[in-house]
């Protein structure tokens, strides 16, 4: 299964490259970018089902490392490393989790549709 990210560029080009740009003309305020992100947010959610089944699911610990993100941003790459990146790893198992169990939901929607279109014939 090519990877949500995979997905997000290819799907979302435009966007994530308007946003990109922003955020490296803008290091020193990103928060100028919050309309780029919001366009790539948008765009990644109706693109990419599983990115907007990750939002949903993975609200608490996506606000949390945004939050430390933003606390600790003008505090040095150390620092935002060894407050954040905890932050960061509680985001991806919680990604990691949604995104098993949606691909288990959806092998068992295939299975059953498979037997069900076998079994009218």
């Amino acid at each position: 299964m090519e990877s949500s990210i995979d997905q997000v560029a290819a799907k979302c080009a435009t966007q994530l490259e308007q946003f990109q740009t922003c955020i490296l003309s803008n290091q020193s305020n990103p928060s100028i970018c919050d309309p780029q992100k919001s366009n790539l947010s948008k765009c990644a959610a109706e693109a990419v089902p599983l990115v907007n089944e990750i939002k949903n699911r993975c609200v608490k610990q996506v606000k949390a490392y945004d939050l430390c993100l933003a606390m600790y941003q003008d505090k040095g790459e150390d620092e935002l490393e060894r407050r954040c990146t905890p932050k960061l790893r509680d985001l991806w198992i919680c990604t990691e989790r949604v995104k098993k169990e949606v691909e288990a939901s959806s092998r068992e929607k295939s299975g059953s549709q498979a037997k069900n279109e076998g079994g009218s014939v």
